[in-house]
């Protein structure tokens, strides 16, 4: 093993269980909808605590690390700067096809920008890794069709809580255009990107950071807060 190797944290290293199969498959299917009808009841602020709150507990109670006090490498992978890349491409997407707050409030945007986009940024990562590698590093050798799995459940929760909660409240973005396809395309691609970062890195900052980019951008250009969804 070389010494840049033995300088980062492994994340295949993780043996996960048969009881993180069950976690992860009920968090995958049924959160989103839990979340969802939260929502309707009580407004944004009980399901985005729930969920940062799984995407934290999971993560160090089952995989054992959460992923940002693992060895720094000596350098960001490849993989980390092409994320970046589709998340700026995404953001010019956005930008051409915005939804626009006719008067917006300054102290909710920035209050969403200080608080909400690095809290959403650090945590969602957590549970989405939590669910893949839940299905792929089962049963400890590579098997594809627990990887395929690993990669259904993934896209499945991404996909869900998505359409099921934050499209609900998060509007910055007109998903009828032309640009506005072409960016949840890119966000799409983001996502999927997040896991080979991971794997190459061990490293949970070199996701948080093209997230946290994807957060804020879109709160310069469209005066979004999110802080009279939190509370019905």
């Amino acid at each position: 093993m070389s010494a840049t190797e033995t300088q980062r944290y492994d994340p295949t290293s993780w043996r996960p269980s048969r009881l993180d199969l069950a976690i992860s498959a009920v968090v995958a299917v049924a959160f989103p909808f839990i979340a969802g009808w939260l929502y309707g009841k009580k407004g944004a602020l009980i399901p985005i605590i729930l969920y940062y709150s799984l995407a934290w507990g999971l993560a160090k109670l089952r995989r054992g690390v959460v992923g940002y006090r693992t060895p720094m490498p000596p350098r960001p992978p490849v993989w980390f700067y092409v994320n970046v890349g589709v998340i700026l491409i995404g953001l010019v997407f956005a930008y051409l096809a915005p939804v626009k707050v006719d008067d917006p409030w300054l102290p909710g945007v920035v209050l969403t920008a200080l608080l909400w986009a690095p809290a959403n940024a650090a945590s969602e990562q957590l549970l989405w890794l939590y669910i893949f590698d839940s299905w792929g590093l089962y049963p400890g050798k590579k098997s594809l069709p627990y990887r395929v799995a690993g990669l259904v459940f993934f896209a499945a929760f991404v996909g869900l809580i998505h359409t099921m909660f934050w499209t609900k409240f998060l509007t910055v973005v007109e998903p009828g255009t032309v640009f506005g396809a072409l960016f949840v395309l890119a966000t799409t691609i983001s996502g999927f990107l997040h896991i080979v970062v991971w794997r190459q890195s061990g490293q949970m900052v070199f996701t948080f950071i093209p997230h946290l980019l994807l957060n804020l951008g879109p709160l310069l250009w469209t005066g979004y807060s999110i802080l009279p969804y939190l509370w019905k």
